[in-house]
């Protein structure tokens, strides 16, 4: 941890249970992080909120879009209206080195009256989730959850390894968490082994193959993949042999 990465190397790692998967307007995929969790850690670094850190909202007003009409087909007199936008300027501050005041301005947006659906909705909870995305934002550049920010959560292997970790660190007895890790990976290997040794054609055992290989580099199992490569083999043999037999 260097001087100006120390708020950052705090809180850059998420905790894959504290999100949730989500598709938002125009069919945008992403992972979504729980704001009271993003809290807790603002305040696990910097103390309670409202004494080390907090908020003021500099700005709320509702911004006009575009026209939007439900279709005509279901409603012939469907009036024509403006979307509307809720945006909210927030300031975000947190007491730094030597308790001097530090903050950070960032815009929250959630539509408010939009088309969806063939509907027009209108959402009245968009100041709280104006609020939340500001606040969101505004911790960003400081490092929270940047490992969501950077892509590494669309890395299944990464999302395994950190799983496995806050498990670990959670855990009341550490060295029975260990155990049940390894047992799993254990586990998981005799299966895969057992599995490729059923085989009855060439092509599904090479179909066998290349997904348990492809598990086990992504689990970053060196040892694993020499074992599966061995069975693999091993069945390979045994399919020539019965194979020649049968001639």
């Amino acid at each position: 941890m260097t001087t100006n990465t120390r708020i950052w190397d705090q809180v850059d790692t998420t905790d894959p249970s504290a999100t949730k998967n989500f598709t938002g307007m125009g069919g945008f995929k992403g992972t979504a992080i729980k704001p009271t969790y993003l809290m807790h850690k603002a305040t696990e670094v910097f103390g309670p909120c409202g004494e080390g850190w907090g908020w003021t909202v500099l700005e709320d007003r509702y911004d006009e879009g575009g026209p939007i009409q439900a279709p005509t087909k279901e409603w012939p007199d469907a009036p024509r209206i403006n979307a509307k936008l809720h945006t909210l300027k927030v300031e975000l501050w947190y007491l730094g080195k030597d308790g001097q005041k530090c903050t950070i301005v960032q815009y929250g947006h959630t539509p408010f009256v939009y088309l969806q659906s063939g509907k027009i909705v209108t959402d009245w909870e968009v100041s709280k989730k104006s609020l939340t995305d500001a606040i969101g934002k505004c911790m960003q550049p400081l490092g929270f959850a940047a490992d969501i920010h950077m892509g590494l959560f669309d890395d299944p292997t990464y999302v395994d390894t950190i799983t496995e970790e806050f498990k670990l660190e959670k855990a009341e007895d550490k060295d029975a968490e260990m155990l049940r890790q390894k047992q799993e990976r254990v586990e998981w290997l005799a299966s895969a082994v057992e599995t490729i040794g059923k085989a009855v054609t060439t092509h599904e055992l090479k179909l066998l193959n290349v997904k348990y290989i492809r598990e086990a580099t992504r689990r970053n199992e060196p040892t694993f993949i020499a074992r599966i490569t061995r069975a693999f083999e091993e069945r390979k043999t045994s399919l020539e042999k019965g194979t020649e037999a049968a001639a």
